[in-house]
């Protein structure tokens, strides 16, 4: 009997994680049968395994075996990566790019499809979602799931040190020709970039925000002003990026 694998996938909005979702589906893998974009899902919504024990987490994989999942992924909080890391049938993955460029992606994206009323990056970093707050990365990966709370250098180590726990993280910049070692040969369709979709032309277009779709026609990247200084807001994630390409 073949021995049963899990991939878990730590997804990273605006980090090629859909990409990833959708070249694990093109080549086979079951993901949870009630999902949102390979987040498991109950009656409630998206399940918070971010939320889960330790006792509580290994469950949920126990019962993804009984049930041939073979693919989870998790994209609104750090789940407990070293309980996941210990269980044998889970092979545990991310994919990370340039933490500057990734947050200027997700506020075009947000700002294109109207996920979010801010209109530019002074309202942006106010919202209460983690994937607007800075040091995006360092919370997720120190499980610091509170944008209330200040990111310390003591979240950064404990990042660090969880990192180590994953059997593979991929960087966006250098390919993803590491998904060829989960045997996924066959390539996905799907890059999900914020420019270029005619959904999001009829979307605006329905909405009546014709300067909106005049600057995505002409893929108008707004791009944060020299007064916030994007890269002090994120040195932790800068630091913590480039520590994961020495791996």
């Amino acid at each position: 009997m073949e021995e049963y694998r899990l991939v878990w996938f730590q997804h990273l909005h605006k980090a090629a994680g859909t990409y990833v979702i959708r070249r694990a589906i093109a080549n086979g893998e079951r993901l949870f049968p009630n999902n949102e974009n390979g987040n498991p899902c109950n009656h409630n919504g998206v399940i918070p395994l971010w939320e889960m024990s330790e006792r509580e987490l290994t469950k949920f994989i126990d019962t993804c075996q009984e049930m041939g999942v073979t693919f989870v992924a998790t994209e609104w909080g750090g789940p407990d990566f070293l309980t996941l890391s210990k269980d044998p049938r889970v092979c545990l993955i991310t994919c990370v790019r340039d933490p500057i460029n990734r947050f200027i992606s997700n506020f075009n994206f947000d700002y294109y499809w109207m996920w979010s009323k801010s209109v530019n990056y002074e309202q942006y970093l106010m919202d209460k979602e983690i994937y607007t707050s800075p040091e995006y990365y360092t919370r997720i990966f120190s499980r610091n799931h509170d944008p209330s709370v200040p990111v310390t250098k003591n979240h950064f180590q404990i990042a660090k040190k969880n990192a180590l726990l994953f059997d593979k993280i991929i960087i966006a910049e250098t390919g993803m020709n590491a998904l060829d070692e989960f045997g996924w040969p066959v390539e996905s369709d799907t890059k999900h970039p914020t420019f270029g979709d005619k959904w999001a032309l009829l979307f605006l277009l329905k909405k009546l925000r014709f300067k909106r779709l005049f600057q995505y026609i002409r893929a108008v990247k707004h791009k944060p002003s020299k007064n916030i200084n994007i890269e002090k807001l994120n040195k932790f994630d800068i630091q913590f990026y480039n520590f994961l390409n020495t791996l």
